[in-house]
């Protein structure tokens, strides 16, 4: 849980201003005064929310670091029903974008990103009665395209389509190991400054 407090700290820090001698004259030669982006992404397909946060390095240039949740909604809505035997799963996603089209967080970008998750998962029934959960990490990786729209006051619409790759370990009783190739869809909601 502390990896997760200094990572969402490290992103409040990222993008907080410096302090008051940034907010006057110019910037010393050899810094980028570039753009910084924080927002909620949202799947478009049933795999969580994320806190997304977007970092201008260079002209055309950006990283991003997302991290993200996600819980098994086949708990409470039988409809929904899935064969993934993991109840919560929380990661990180550090990524680099290359706008090819416009100006940082205002156009066409292509980029990649990791992808590290953790999961809580009910032993199957191999296990036996009285058995805990037990934790997973999984790792992997996605190839993104998307937009950025940045409107007026800083407002940031960011939607991104692309295809991605997790590995699974094998869970006795459960299931074997597993490469998940599947398609990646999100849309983003924000504000740069």
């Amino acid at each position: 849980m502390d990896g997760v407090v200094g990572v969402m700290t490290a992103l409040v820090m990222m993008a907080a201003p410096a302090g008051e001698e940034a907010l006057e004259g110019p910037l010393p030669s050899g810094s980028w005064g570039g753009r910084t982006y924080v927002g909620v992404a949202v799947p478009l397909a049933p795999g969580g929310v994320a806190l997304e946060g977007e970092r201008e390095l260079d002209d055309g240039f950006s990283v991003t670091l997302r991290l993200r949740a996600a819980f098994d909604l086949g708990k409470w809505l039988r409809v929904l029903e899935d064969a993934d035997p993991a109840y919560l799963r929380w990661g990180v996603e550090p990524g680099a974008r290359l706008y090819l089209r416009g100006p940082v967080m205002d156009g066409l970008w292509v980029g990649a990103r990791f992808e590290l998750e953790q999961a809580w998962v009910e032993p199957g029934s191999a296990a036996g009665p009285g058995s805990w959960a037990r934790q997973e990490w999984d790792v992997g990786g996605a190839v993104l395209s998307g937009y950025s729209f940045r409107l007026d006051e800083g407002f940031t619409v960011q939607a991104a389509l692309g295809m991605g790759a997790l590995y699974r370990a094998a869970l006795p009783g459960v299931r074997p190991w597993t490469v998940i190739v599947a398609p990646r869809a999100q849309l983003s909601l924000g504000w740069s400054f």
